[in-house]
């Protein structure tokens, strides 16, 4: 893929246990456009979780070359080419939800004027314009998921990690995060390519560009599924007779193994 902003070349994952090397990850190959959003899906176990780490520097391959913006995941890091975001918010609960989302900017020395700015113009996109001055025990569980997207966005990174952030939600406000987190996505002047990690079929459809279907343990690249879902997406869209015959393809791809 010749705008290729991730490359994936043969990695092999292996952690040492007391039973012995457990292969995580085994010969993946896989290429991320920029400006792509990607979900991972398959069997719990499977190396989804390890092979977003990977990109992230939070875990390094045992065998084969990972680039990220044409250098190294841990030089992507120290220049602060992606950021974060986990099934729990990771709040500092003694910070208000500006503060919190400002955190990186602060950790990169920005004045505060620019941070309070950045950190306001954020909230605003993720609904929360009137909520910086609130603490993380004052709101609910999909506004502190926003709050994690916001801080995460703050310094743009031109790629977004997100491991199963709505994991923990209920399904309602799930499909509401899901259509907020396109919106934000979608709005900006550039699209951030996003690693999208979730055990969901129809979250993976109703998200991604393509969505990358992982065997079970040792985790290979079993089936890359195109959706071909017309943007901008809406409640709408999970009607679609389309919808249906994507989310088959891809269980079916998951039933294979």
């Amino acid at each position: 893929m010749s705008d290729a902003i991730i490359e994936f070349d043969r990695v092999s994952k292996i952690y040492q246990s007391g039973g012995g090397p457990v292969t995580a990850l085994h010969d993946v190959s896989l290429s991320i456009a920029d400006g792509e959003f990607i979900a991972l899906i398959g069997p719990s176990g499977c190396g989804k979780s390890t092979l977003m780490r990977l990109v992230g520097d939070l875990e390094q391959p045992s065998a084969g070359g990972l680039r990220v913006r044409g250098k190294t995941p841990h030089q992507a890091r120290l220049d602060r080419d992606y950021g974060i975001v986990f099934q729990s918010p990771v709040l500092y609960e003694w910070r208000s939800i500006r503060k919190n989302v400002e955190l990186p900017l602060e950790i990169m020395g920005q004045p505060g004027p620019k941070r309070h700015a950045r950190a306001d113009e954020l909230l605003r996109l993720v609904g929360l314009g009137d909520f910086g001055d609130a603490y993380p025990h004052q709101l609910s569980g999909g506004m502190q998921q926003r709050a994690s997207i916001a801080r995460a966005l703050s310094f743009e990174p031109a790629i977004l990690l997100m491991d199963e952030p709505f994991g923990a939600l209920d399904e309602i406000t799930r499909e509401r995060m899901q259509l907020e987190l396109l919106g934000i996505w979608d709005g900006g002047d550039q699209r951030t390519t996003v690693i999208f990690v979730t055990h969901s079929i129809p979250e993976a459809v109703f998200l991604a560009d393509r969505v990358v279907v992982m065997s079970p343990r040792p985790g290979r690249v079993e089936r890359v599924v195109p959706i071909d879902l017309p943007r901008p997406r809406s409640f709408e869209t999970r009607e679609d007779p389309r919808f249906f015959a994507l989310v088959t393809e891809v269980r079916e791809g998951l039933r294979e193994h």
